[in-house]
């Protein structure tokens, strides 16, 4: 916004204009960068993910994953479940065999 003091009217008319086509620029840019985002936020993420991990060292998506606490409880939840119906598969299967 320039800083030329209003006088009259015709003078509030143009800073008007001025601070309206400044807006519009605004816009403008902002709706470019929103559809630069969205067609590219896949690459975004990706990049920031496996940029960040490769650069401390972690080569793998998976190794960052199981260092999430919630992800690890969740697995340990899942491997002892699973571990549970194969142990029960196993004792029928042994059965059955037995018999």
């Amino acid at each position: 916004m320039s800083k030329h003091k209003i006088h009259n009217l015709d003078s509030l008319d143009l800073q008007i204009a001025e601070l309206k086509n400044k807006q519009l620029l605004v816009e403008q840019q902002l709706e470019n960068n929103w559809r630069y985002l969205k067609s590219d936020y896949g690459s975004i993420i990706r990049n920031t993910l496996f940029k960040r991990s490769i650069e401390e060292g972690r080569g793998s998506f998976i190794y960052w994953l199981l260092n999430i606490p919630e992800f690890k409880n969740a697995f340990g939840r899942t491997a002892e479940k699973l571990t549970i119906k194969a142990e029960s598969l196993l004792v029928k299967l042994f059965d059955k065999l037995a018999n």
